[in-house]
This record gives C-alpha cells, structure tokens and sequence, in this order.
C-alpha cells in the first residue's frame, strides 16, 4: 500500500479464479500452488519469472526466465532492451520491487544487474535517495497493525515439496522482528493449524531483520525444528531458530532442503 500511494497508482483487483479458457502470463512464479485457483481450467501463454521452472505445459509457450534478484528487474531489462517508453509511476513500481525482492541488495539473490536497474529507474521514477526510500517501504511493510496471526504467516508464503512431502515456508521481512516475535506463541499453535488442516508436514515461518541480516525462524513441530536447525547451524533460543545472515527463502532455504532431501534417497 505505501508503495501504491507513493505512486499515485491505485490498488490492482484481487481475483482468485478466471473464465475457462481465459489466457493468462504468469508473473514471479510457475508452480500451480501458488497460482490462480482454476489454472488447470486457463491458457498459460507465457512465464516471465526469477525461479526455477516447476510447471509442465501441453503446447510451447513464450518462457523468460532470468538468474536475477526480482522478476521486476526481467520487465525492467525489456523495457529498455525494446525503447518502450516507461511512465514515471510504473519506473517506480519496478524500482520498489526490485529494491523489496533484493532488500536493498543486502539478499544474496541480487545481480550487478538488478544495481544498474535500479540506478536507471530511480532517473526515470526521481527517487533521488533510494536508500531513503528503502527504510520507509521497509518500515511502511514492518507496520501491520492488527493483522491475525494466518493473515501474518499467509503474507508471503509458499509450498513446495521435499522428499514427496509438502511443506509451507512463510516469510516476514521486517525492521521490526518484535511484531513477529511478540506473537511467537500465537503464531506456532495457528501454524499447526495450518499444517493439520492443509496436510502438511511441516510448516515454518522465517523473520527476517532486513536491516541487520538476521532470522528467527518459528517451526510448527519438534521434528521440523529439528531439521530446520540441523540444515542451518541456527541456535534455538525459547523456541526460536536464529541464524545469522540466513535471509532468502529462494537461494538459501529451499535449495538446502532440497539438497538434503536428495541425499535421503
């Protein structure tokens, strides 16, 4: 929301199913989990994302798929790369999820690239001060006021399977780790919630201190604390996994699970 206001853009319709047969593009993801409801029911024409491909398709379609920090920084490159004129608001928007994606390049996703982006967005978007501009998003994001314990797990949270299990790994990016950490016990009983009724098994919920490079990690059961600590070297202090420097689900999290789960067959 602060990132729509700061631009003057108003608030995309949230849809969760589309007409048979409609075309789609999915943008920053290609698993069927974590797209629209009735995908199974639409026409995808192209995947514009940052992570590895999960999806199988019946016909060739249109795949551009880049090593970079945020899928906003794929959009950026092809305005450029084709002269297509880039208004001042949406040069904004790409800068502000790139530099959210990255966490102001302090993510070990991010690319030379991704900098250079940015540095030629924040021209066309005046942001003078990006890192300004960073701490108040990243505050802005910290501030979620009475937001239900789902609600905060739910934020930014994916499934993926290892070892032909699934699991749920939630993440809360923050200047504010007390938020989350103030709720520990509230937000590990709604998480064995989530893990009994989606069948799960397991779910974990990673905080991540942006500024000072840090997690804490909170897990819905002892044997995925367990494993959650083994994979990570973090310290459990009352409950909480901390680990150092362990910030990105996408580089760091989930290619060490799925290493280990590869070496148990």
């Amino acid at each position: 929301k602060f990132v729509l206001d700061y631009f003057k853009v108003d608030e995309p319709e949230h849809i969760t199913e589309l007409p048979r047969g409609a075309e789609i593009i999915l943008l920053d993801h290609n698993e069927e989990k974590q797209s629209i409801d009735n995908i199974k029911d639409l026409d995808i024409v192209e995947i514009i994302d940052h992570h590895k491909i999960k999806l199988e398709t019946d016909k060739p379609i249109s795949i551009y798929i880049k090593p970079l920090g945020s899928s906003c920084s794929i959009i950026a490159e092809k305005y450029f790369e084709t002269q297509t004129d880039l208004p001042q608001d949406i040069a904004g928007l790409l800068l502000a999820g790139i530099v959210s994606d990255t966490l102001f390049f302090r993510s070990p996703t991010t690319t030379e690239t991704d900098k250079q982006l940015v540095e030629k967005l924040k021209k066309i978007s005046e942001i003078d001060d990006v890192e300004k501009f960073s701490l108040e998003m990243f505050n802005a994001k910290s501030d979620l006021g009475d937001i239900t314990a789902e609600e905060l797990i739910k934020l930014d949270y994916k499934v993926f399977e290892f070892g032909g299990n699934e699991y749920g790994i939630g993440v809360m990016e923050t200047t504010n780790v007390d938020f989350g950490l103030n709720k520990k016990e509230e937000l590990i009983e709604k998480m064995k919630e989530i893990k009994e009724k989606d069948g799960l098994k397991g779910l974990f919920f990673v905080i991540v201190d942006i500024l000072n490079e840090k997690s804490y990690t909170l897990c819905s059961g002892q044997e995925e604390k367990e494993l959650f600590g083994k994979l990570f070297s973090a310290r459990d202090d009352d409950g909480v996994l901390f680990a150092d420097k362990l910030v990105s689900r996408k580089k760091q999290i989930v290619p060490a699970f799925e290493e280990y789960f590869k070496k148990q067959k």
